[in-house]
């Protein structure tokens, strides 16, 4: 009788402490609280309140000396002229400077071939500036004076601070919204907020510079447009 017994009683003792390992595990996963994900959203808008143009002068030649020597001159003169306007050192700065030279071959096959290399210079500024209405007498004004890269205009809202805390409220708000309606659906009673997490982003319009010009010539005021700030807010609540 031992001899068969004793198998069967640790056959019964091993299978009392696999049931015993594995309760905790199914208590605590069906002690989880259910739960509801929601995401909100929000938009906020405002009009703009600084503008930020980019211009370059751009001179090619065989030397790059010569090349760099006219860029500077140019360039000389179209700070000169932005400043007559009133714009200080503060709101005028480099933004890029670049030589390259590009190589070609003429006459190619013929006892008069060579290779030629033209020089390239290229120096750009970025101009900052609240006065919008004189966006397009600042940007004639440059031309004027030997400005020949106008890369365009960027409108903007100095500080967003104030436009992502109101979207994020927003945001919070659409989500508890949509929260609530859906445990109402569901016949549920909504529970406690876990977890929640946010994320930003923002638009400010860009204007083409040509086309500014042509409009601030013929006189016609132009719209740059509102500026965006976009919340997010990832929320989950139990129910």
């Amino acid at each position: 009788m031992r001899k068969y017994l004793l198998p069967r009683m640790a056959s019964v003792l091993l299978l009392v402490l696999l049931v015993g390992a594995l309760l905790p595990h199914t208590a605590l996963a069906n002690s989880q609280p259910a739960s509801i994900q929601v995401t909100g959203t929000a938009v906020v808008t405002a009009t703009p309140d600084i503008a930020y143009i980019t211009l370059g002068v751009e001179t090619q030649d065989l030397s790059a000396d010569k090349a760099a020597q006219e860029n500077a001159n140019l360039m000389a003169q179209v700070l000169a002229a932005l400043e007559e306007l009133g714009l200080t050192e503060k709101e005028l700065a480099t933004s890029g400077y670049n030589i390259y030279g590009s190589t070609q071959v003429i006459n190619r096959g013929t006892d008069k071939e060579e290779t030629v290399t033209t020089y390239w210079v290229t120096n750009r500024i970025n101009i900052t500036t609240r006065d919008l209405d004189s966006i397009g007498e600042i940007v004639d004004r440059a031309v004027k004076a030997g400005a020949n890269q106008v890369q365009g205009i960027t409108f903007d809202v100095e500080d967003k601070q104030a436009m992502q805390l109101e979207a994020l409220k927003n945001a919070v708000r659409q989500g508890m919204a949509k929260a609530e309606a859906m445990a109402e659906a569901a016949g549920l009673t909504l529970g406690a907020l876990v977890n929640m997490s946010e994320s930003y982003s923002s638009y400010a319009p860009l204007v083409s510079a040509v086309a500014y010009r042509a409009e601030a010539s013929a006189g016609t005021s132009i719209t740059a447009g509102d500026v965006e700030v976009s919340a997010t807010v990832q929320m989950e609540f139990t129910f």
